[in-house]
């Protein structure tokens, strides 16, 4: 399939702020279009007057937050429908110089990682490659837990879930010390489960990774072969990567920072750690891929991402328990769940999917409702107080608007 882009440039000045608008849509020839506003400034542009009240109140809060906590740079994406309606960056790649974050500049994703692997294992659903409910061993016959019959139940809904029966963060330690995935995989056998398969929530990062086996086992291809040609490709992520090699080789980086006290930032090195797991923790992309992500998930290309894995993925798995940091940060979460690679949050009635991200130096936020066709998504290169309340602040915005019609988009 071949992929054709055309871009062109719209300005159009709305009070103090600009938005970049992109629209994928899908050719009469069944190729993909990209149709992608972009300005030559750090300045963006409105295009829908219907969200220019909620896109003026978000920039502002982002802009006073960035000052008083002094942050290096991140980036911000908001979709509606099947445009996108806001996109700007925000400060520097390297805290201390003038190199200012564009939207193609590249950031780590951590753990919103997982919500690509839940997607591409949807996709192979729908090709019959594979089942949501198929026994790990029909794929890995040599994978083995401590106790036989968790290892015979243990499914690929399991693993997505996790709702696997290990104990929460199994193994993570090790990769925070750079240890391989293989050298890792092995260890399993030796730890005690603490509840049966799909029992129980218990966060991983080692067995959730085990989908890259899977999937190569079902398909005969590399797990990042495959998020590359069946994501990444096809929805014009041209950011995108999984591997350290492309992130050090990228000359539009947002550096790692750490915060060094009195409202300075010091900054790190790039390093390979949590790439061995790319499942869980390996995604590299600018805010510019995220919009085309967004815009996927909120169900606008099915032609890619089947709406009916989307309803799947979507769907909560598992009740889990309401941690004091989601209390703090989103005063009206009423439940909270975990479905297939992402969490599921119920706030006042509306269901926001959600997964944050953390990987020593960056922060990445999404979330989103599928109803509503919303969404938002925001980078950071350090882990700052402003990356807990972006995310629920944009939905207080979002729902206290007292015109709904100020919020749907135009075709």
């Amino acid at each position: 399939m071949k992929f054709r882009k055309k871009i062109s440039i719209i300005a159009i000045s709305i009070f103090t702020i600009a938005v970049t608008a992109i629209s994928l849509n899908s050719g009469s020839n069944g190729e993909t279009t990209d149709r992608f506003f972009e300005s030559d400034s750090t300045e963006f542009y409105h295009k829908h007057i219907q969200f220019n009240n909620l896109a003026f109140s978000y920039d502002t809060f982002i802009t006073q937050s960035l000052a008083q906590e002094n942050i290096p740079g991140l980036a911000v994406v908001i979709v509606k429908d099947n445009q996108v309606v806001f996109m700007k960056p925000y400060g520097v790649k390297e805290f201390g110089t003038t190199d200012s974050v564009d939207i193609n500049t590249v950031f780590r994703l951590g753990s919103v990682s997982k919500g690509f692997a839940s997607v591409l294992t949807g996709i192979l659903v729908d090709e019959k490659k594979l089942s949501w409910d198929d026994k790990v061993i029909k794929y890995l016959p040599d994978f083995s837990l401590k106790d036989t019959s968790h290892t015979n139940k243990l499914t690929i809904r399991n693993i997505l879930s996790q709702t696997t029966g290990l104990p929460t963060h199994t193994f993570t330690d090790m990769l925070d010390y750079n240890v391989p995935f293989e050298e890792i995989k092995p260890l399993l056998v030796n730890v005690n489960p603490i509840a049966p398969p799909g029992k129980l929530y218990s966060y991983q990062n080692v067995t959730y990774s085990l989908i890259a086996d899977i999937v190569k086992s079902a398909t005969g291809q590399d797990y990042n072969t495959l998020v590359e040609h069946k994501i990444f490709i096809p929805l014009y992520m041209q950011h995108a990567s999984l591997d350290y090699e492309s992130m050090a080789s990228d000359s539009n980086v947002a550096m790692p920072h750490v915060y060094a006290g009195n409202h300075t930032w010091k900054t790190l090195a790039l390093n390979n750690r949590y790439y061995s797991v790319p499942p869980a923790s390996g995604v590299n992309a600018s805010i510019s891929d995220m919009a085309r992500w967004l815009l996927a998930l909120n169900g606008n290309y099915p032609e890619f991402i089947p709406k009916e894995s989307l309803g799947e993925i979507y769907t909560p798995q598992i009740y889990t328990p309401i941690k004091r940091k989601y209390r703090n940060s989103w005063k009206d979460l009423e439940k909270l769940y975990y479905g297939l690679g992402w969490r599921v949050f119920e706030i006042n009635g509306n269901r926001i999917i959600y997964h944050g991200g953390y990987v020593k130096g960056y922060r990445a936020e999404i979330a989103f409702n599928y109803e509503e066709k919303t969404g938002i998504a925001v980078l950071f290169n350090s882990n700052c107080r402003l990356s807990n309340v972006c995310i629920p602040k944009f939905w207080e915005l979002y729902f206290n608007c007292s015109n709904n019609t100020m919020l749907t988009a135009e075709n």
